[in-house]
């Protein structure tokens, strides 16, 4: 039999270890926590990438069209610009532009409002047929219904001041999708 005295030692060592492994577990699932707890509150991809582009756009002379050539590419590409166009139904879009606008100079911030309100306008009325087609098919797909009713409620969410500042934006698609419905 072992002496009481290197019983009570090995005990305490056993507590010791417990303490440790225990004090260990507590920090890992905290750690995770905070991770997960980043992750959930990381900004979207297609907002991350609305904002560099807008960060790139910033000193060009014509930044919506700067804006849109460095997101989506050469505008002069249809399916480039039917992407830029989709997109306004993206909900992650929606997110990245509120965020864009709410940091953007005022002296700017109505310019390029009417900018990406007059490039709606122009895309609508530079549609080929084919693009009418697909657009309207897409669009009027129950996918495409859910798509605008999600970026619609989206948009309902931000608040009034970004609101009224885009309604020159949001009349501009309104009238788009109009057509798009009736060819």
């Amino acid at each position: 039999m072992m002496p009481e005295a290197l019983q009570n030692k090995q005990r305490s060592r056993l507590k010791i270890i417990g303490w440790i492994c225990a004090t260990g577990l507590v920090l890992f699932v905290v750690a995770g926590l905070v991770v997960l707890n980043r992750l959930r509150n990381y900004p979207p991809r297609e907002a991350m990438l609305d904002i560099k582009a807008g960060l790139a756009a910033r000193h060009a002379p014509k930044q919506v069209e700067r804006f849109l050539e460095v997101r989506y590419g050469s505008m002069t590409n249809a399916e480039n610009r039917e992407k830029a166009f989709l997109d306004f139904f993206n909900v992650d879009h929606v997110k990245g532009l509120n965020f864009l606008v709410s940091h953007m100079p005022a002296e700017r911030r109505s310019a390029n409002i009417t900018a990406m309100a007059e490039w709606v306008a122009n895309y609508r009325e530079s549609m080929t047929p084919e693009e009418k087609s697909y657009l309207g098919a897409q669009l009027n797909s129950p996918e495409g219904v859910a798509k605008v009713r999600q970026a619609t409620s989206q948009y309902l969410q931000q608040d009034i001041h970004y609101r009224a500042a885009n309604a020159m934006v949001i009349s501009e698609l309104l009238t788009t999708l109009a057509t798009l419905k009736n060819p």
